[in-house]
């Protein structure tokens, strides 16, 4: 190691004591230059002053005398000059040797041949071999097998061609031979240099090993939490599907109620949400339904909200219990509840015989109320607090009567707090005004609400837990328990939810209106009433559809249309001609209304949505 060291220093000292040499000789060459002209100046000043009355030998003893003490001045000038210079290129020789020796990196320096002349310490560390091993050896020794036949080429190209492969460019990762057989990666920076007007090659190399290893463990790790967060997934849909399960299903609710129409629907803004809503019957005259939005979001409110479920239903189990089961609730809530969640909450009961309706609302959103088709307002509610909040408090009771075509609207405040890209809400007030210019069915209703504010929101994500649920009251529509006059099929479905939900509707108005005329017998007031109301329903679906199928780019729109506003104009004709008494509705007409209905769907909606 010692030999090698002075080996580098050696060869760093040439360059420097060249300079060293050339910068002494300018110096005395400025020094022989400097004495020149002061003897020609005193030569001068010694014929001005003497007159030329001193002899020979005065004036050559003089001049002696003269000339020795310039020498003896100028020489001492260029000793310590050189020996300033000289200390300065053993620090910058030694400076440069400390360099290279102490260098976190490999240093290895070679000829034009590739034979090595400087291996440093770094060098020898990463490559296992001692200077004395290398020194004079081809750097192939050092590479790969396949590595090292490249390099030998690299060199000849660049020696003929002058054009670099490796010299001179960025650093580069190439494979290392150990003295022990191993190969490593190792980063590499090759330069060049001329010595005595010779080409030499500087190396630097950095063992790149546990930078290499770092990374495969990086990658590994990567690949590891790709994994942990599929399987999070996988387990979030299971969750999430669990959740779904709890809520009631996409359909008419409370079907074992023919005077009660119930539909909602709840769209977690995650995978798994807060929201919620319920209804079930708890014996065969009453039955419960409930809508709540639990804090934060994601599956702690998933979890809490499933909780809140699981204790209405096992608490609110008859009547004569509800005024005291929000109280349990809530107590069984605040218990073990370190995460401090609680949850907004409405809940009725309604007795389906008298239309009368109990309810207790916890701090939730104040539902929306529609008597017999008029415009929504908002329900009178007691103020009370939140579920989960203090152990002891007391929840107040309220109640209403409802009447034939009462209509009870609950959302949670992601319907009212949905965003546009403005960052306007879209408000209790346009919620009002979506359910009142909406056509009183549950189902229609909660879509309607949903579809608006899909629409107002745009291209905006959903933040929120969306949530909306509606009941209607019809004790005067028991016939639909019966044997219906237009039966609806699987095979009059066109595949889209709710245009589907919609033709249903138009069959259940048919058969309303069948059953007035036919079971009944209701008066013309009673017929034309209905036959208004599902002439305007076939007029709402028109222009639903149209507006569905123009989102859609229908390239046939232009026909459907025509076609609605043909059927558009007889609906219309027919009612008129109802109302001056000059057709009466009979079965002739509810047939043609049937036909007209089947041929609608079948033909145009089927051709429209396939």
């Amino acid at each position: 190691m010692i030999k090698n060291q002075k080996n580098v220093a050696g060869n760093l000292r040439k360059p420097i004591f060249l300079i060293a040499r050339f910068s002494s000789e300018l110096q005395l060459l400025g020094t022989f230059f400097s004495v020149a002209v002061l003897m020609a100046f005193y030569e001068t000043l010694k014929e001005i002053y003497f007159k030329g009355g001193l002899t020979l030998v005065e004036s050559h003893a003089i001049t002696v005398v003269v000339s020795a003490t310039l020498a003896t001045i100028a020489s001492t000038f260029i000793r310590s000059k050189a020996i300033e210079l000289h200390a300065a290129v053993e620090d910058a020789a030694n400076m440069a040797e400390s360099v290279i020796t102490n260098i976190f990196d490999a240093v290895v320096i070679m000829d034009s041949d590739g034979n090595i002349s400087t291996f440093n310490p770094a060098a020898q560390k990463i490559f296992g071999y001692q200077a004395s091993e290398v020194i004079g050896q081809s750097v192939n020794m050092l590479m790969s097998p396949a590595y090292a036949a490249a390099h030998d080429g690299y060199i000849r190209r660049y020696l003929d061609t002058k054009v670099p492969a490796i010299v001179g460019k960025n650093r580069r990762e190439v494979p290392g031979l150990r003295s022990n057989g191993d190969t490593f990666p190792m980063d590499l920076i090759v330069s060049q240099m001329n010595f005595n007007d010779k080409l030499m090659f500087i190396g630097i190399i950095r063992d790149i090993s546990e930078y290499k290893q770092a990374e495969i463990e990086t990658e590994r790790l990567r690949q590891a939490e790709m994994l942990i967060v599929a399987n999070l997934k996988k387990e979030m849909l299971i969750a999430a599907a669990i959740q779904k399960n709890m809520l009631p299903k996409n359909t008419y609710l409370l079907q074992q109620f023919p005077e009660i129409k119930a539909f909602g629907i709840s769209r977690p803004a995650k995978e798994m949400g807060g929201d919620f809503y319920d209804a079930f019957a708890i014996d065969t005259e009453y039955l419960v339904f409930a809508i709540g939005d639990v804090s934060g979001k994601g599956v702690s409110a998933a979890l809490f909200m499933m909780e809140v479920m699981a204790l209405l239903r096992s608490q609110m189990t008859r009547p004569s219990k509800f005024p005291t089961a929000v109280n349990t609730v809530n107590r069984l809530l605040c218990r073990n509840n370190e995460a401090n969640m609680f949850v907004s909450l409405f809940v009725g009961l309604l007795n389906v015989s008298t239309g009368h309706l109990d309810y207790i609302n916890c701090g939730h959103d104040v539902p929306l109320f529609s008597t017999s088709n008029e415009p929504f307002k908002t329900l009178n509610v007691p103020k009370n607090i939140l579920l989960g909040i203090h152990e002891d408090a007391s929840f107040e009771l309220a109640h209403i009567r409802m009447k034939h075509g009462d209509t009870l609207v609950l959302y949670t405040d992601g319907v009212t707090e949905a965003e546009n890209d403005k960052r306007e809400f879209f408000t209790l007030k346009r919620t009002l005004g979506v359910l009142s210019a909406t056509y009183p069915d549950a189902k229609v209703l909660v879509h309607g609400v949903l579809n608006a504010v899909d629409d107002f929101r745009g291209v905006q994500a959903q933040y929120d837990d969306i949530t909306v649920f509606a009941i209607q009251y019809l004790p005067e529509d028991l016939y639909t328990a019966r044997k219906s006059f237009f039966e609806w099929s699987d095979d009059l479905g066109v595949g889209i939810d709710v245009i589907d939900e919609q033709h249903r509707t138009l069959v259940d108005l048919i058969n309303r209106l069948y059953e007035e005329i036919i079971t009944k017998g209701s008066s013309n007031e009673n017929q034309e009433e209905i036959l208004e109301e599902l002439i305007r329903y076939a007029i709402y679906h028109f222009d639903f559809e149209e507006e569905l199928l123009h989102k859609n780019s229908y390239a046939e729109l232009n026909a459907h249309c025509g076609y609605h506003a043909r059927m558009k104009e007889k609906l219309l004709a027919l009612l008129e001609n109802v109302r001056t008494s000059s057709v009466t509705v009979n079965t002739e007409l509810l047939s043609f209304l049937k036909d007209w209905l089947q041929q609608h769907i079948a033909v145009e909606d089927k051709s429209a949505f396939s």
